[in-house]
């Protein structure tokens, strides 16, 4: 085993969260918001056609595709939760992976447990071969998701030494996922395929009599010199392995509509601006001459179509986001979901420019400025860095409740967050899920 391999599996060994509340407090609102960003895409044609593909007929369905299928799902509407060093999403591949290989007797402590520690893992390497990786145009949550599912999996099930090496190593030559999926149903089963593929790593090894390598994160040829064409040392993971913690700093961006995050201050922004000029009787795009949204340089990779044809691919596109915004006064999630985007819609969006005249910040921050001139010259700006659902003003239990009721009752609500909060195993929980229609597979 290399230093590298072995310093990472030392600490998944060792890590001990039993004193870290903070850590296990983000986790907690990380699952059930993973549940509210899973339940409504349920009735996605698309979900279900794969829910059929792969049969979804209660027991029979294997732990591999049952992981898939919930991390295709989880992602499908870009509602799940992000986070800035890795660029991409945890919650989505890590607690699909860990719900497929839950076991009855698996209590909430070890279950989050598991997840923090697959979160540390992807959040530490995101840290090391990022900004260059996603600009590369590789989407971390399925390149680094499936090392994270691996680790998150290694732990729950107590896997040690070698073995634990040899599951981080078939998770990792699995490494793919690339960013010209956005937009398409291809970025989602990045997620699946990375949650699918760190259960089928485990049972592999389980179950045959296969062998691995023991060194995948050789600093000679291993995983980050031959995906980030970078030198990691163990001091480079021994030096940040919850040091605060990833899911603390820099923490996770939660949503609560269904676009890419890196929108987010965008289109708070606007949203304060158009409610500034908003009144009942005005169309405010009848008024306005143009918008200029300001970036820091490179702050928009993630926002690739500029005039987008579908909703699809305008849940990557700050101009049909702000758009949106200034129509309406908030973002419409039905029309992320159109076929087609009309032209006079896109003869709006053309009034939108992108520059890049902000200050660089920091891989962990973000920043957006939005100014509107109107056609009689007034001109009205809103800068925005803390928007509701980043990690210094994170989602609340409450916006949870608001979240999961776009999908659920109240009543049913009530019931899971009871189920939540009063049990000591992860399995009755799951059954409460199951018996309010969250769960199908």
């Amino acid at each position: 085993m290399d230093s590298v391999t072995q310093t990472i599996v030392n600490y998944i060994e060792q890590t001990d969260v039993t004193n870290r509340e903070d850590l296990l407090s983000v986790a907690r609102i990380a699952f059930l918001d993973y549940l509210a960003s899973l339940a409504p895409a349920e009735t996605e044609q698309a979900v279900q056609n794969l829910a059929r593909f792969i049969g979804t007929n209660g027991e029979n369905v294997s732990k591999a595709d049952k992981a898939l299928y919930y991390g295709f799902a989880s992602h499908y509407l870009d509602f799940d939760d992000a986070q800035a060093n890795l660029a991409g999403h945890f919650s989505t591949v890590l607690y699909s992976a860990l719900l497929a290989v839950l076991e009855p007797y698996d209590t909430w402590h070890d279950f989050l447990r598991a997840y923090i520690i697959g979160a540390e893992l992807e959040g530490i390497i995101g840290s090391l071969i990022n900004p260059a990786h996603r600009t590369q145009g590789w989407h971390s949550t399925g390149t680094v998701g499936v090392i994270g599912a691996a680790a998150a999996i290694g732990a729950l099930r107590g896997l040690h030494g070698e073995s634990l090496a040899q599951l981080l190593s078939l998770a990792a030559t699995q490494s793919v996922g690339m960013f010209f999926q956005s937009g398409t149903d291809g970025k989602p089963l990045h997620a699946g395929l990375a949650a699918r593929n760190g259960v089928w790593a485990y049972e592999l090894l389980q179950h045959t009599s296969l062998k691995t390598s023991t060194k995948p994160f050789d600093p000679e040829r291993g995983w980050f010199k031959t995906i980030g064409n970078i030198t990691v040392t163990s001091n480079d993971i021994a030096g940040r392995w919850l040091a605060s913690g990833q899911l603390i700093d820099p923490g996770l961006w939660m949503k609560v509509h269904p676009y890419c995050s890196a929108a987010i201050c965008g289109a708070e922004a606007a949203e304060i601006v158009a409610h500034r000029l908003y009144t009942s009787d005005l169309f405010l795009w009848d008024e306005i001459d143009r918008v200029t949204v300001h970036f820091p340089p490179s702050a928009d990779v993630a926002l690739r179509y500029t005039s987008p044809t579908t909703g699809r691919e305008g849940q990557f596109s700050i101009e049909y986001i702000v758009y949106q915004v200034l129509a309406y006064g908030v973002v419409q999630d039905e029309l992320f979901k159109i076929d087609s985007i009309d032209q006079s819609v896109r003869d709006y969006m053309s009034r939108i420019e992108r520059v890049y005249d902000m200050p660089k910040v920091s891989q962990t921050e973000r920043i957006t400025k939005v100014t509107v001139t109107l056609k009689n010259g007034d001109t009205f700006t809103e800068t925005v860095n803390n928007p509701k659902g980043s990690p210094n003003n994170p989602l609340t239990m409450e916006d949870i409740r608001i979240k999961l009721g776009l999908t659920l009752k109240a009543d049913q609500i009530d019931r899971i967050i009871e189920a939540f909060t009063h049990t000591d195993e992860v399995e009755p929980f799951l059954q409460t899920l199951r018996k309010e229609g969250v769960l199908h597979v």
